[in-house]
């Protein structure tokens, strides 16, 4: 039975509430900035004082708790020591505890990610350096693959499968773009090398 009657309870005062918000809004109808300014509907608002000046409210000095910010649940974590190059932004002054370290900058590709790292990460050419070390870093693993024999199955690799399935209009536009790009490619160089014949020497 008192179960029953707690929701009740609950709804009428929930009504109450509403009333008296009701009440509250009819009390300021009408009026100017200045005048509801001056009226004090603390009492008739429900979740009042939520924006109040912070010295006025009762709650601000639970926020100012000793040591606040101060980690004091987990231990200092060891730092941890690489026996590889690892680049860090100039905008930190230390590593942090933990980091990867399976991907040491090499080859071109390395050479552009040492150079993107040597400018601010707020500036456009660091992260377009390492765009562009990203793309490099792929051509020189298709050429390492061919180079040890393995033939990379970029129809997988590049999603293609499900980009068929998915997005046709999208793969069907990349695959006459990559054409067109190709056939004027093997143009040019043609007529490159036509040219080249029939120039005297």
């Amino acid at each position: 039975m008192q179960s029953q009657q707690a929701p009740i309870r609950d709804q009428r005062q929930d009504r109450e509430s509403n009333r008296s918000e009701i009440n509250a809004n009819e009390r300021v109808v009408g009026l100017t900035t200045a005048q509801r300014k001056s009226m004090d509907l603390s009492s008739t608002i429900q979740g009042w004082g939520a924006d109040l000046d912070p010295q006025k409210r009762p709650g601000v000095p639970m926020d100012k708790a000793p040591f606040a910010g101060a980690e004091t649940l987990y231990p200092d974590i060891e730092q941890q020591l690489s026996k590889v190059e690892i680049l860090r932004s100039i905008e930190h002054k230390k590593m942090p505890p933990v980091f990867g370290t399976t991907c040491p900058p090499k080859g071109v590709s390395g050479m552009l990610r040492r150079f993107a790292f040597q400018s601010s990460e707020g500036q456009l050419n660091h992260w377009l350096t390492l765009l562009m070390a990203d793309r490099v870093d792929m051509i020189e693993h298709t050429l390492k693959d061919l180079a040890t024999g393995h033939i990379p199955n970029l129809y997988k690799e590049m999603g293609l499968a499900a980009e068929w399935k998915h997005n046709r209009p999208a793969f069907i536009k990349r695959i006459a773009i990559t054409g067109v790009a190709l056939t004027a490619l093997t143009a040019a160089a043609l007529y490159v090398s036509d040219r080249r014949k029939v120039t005297p020497r």
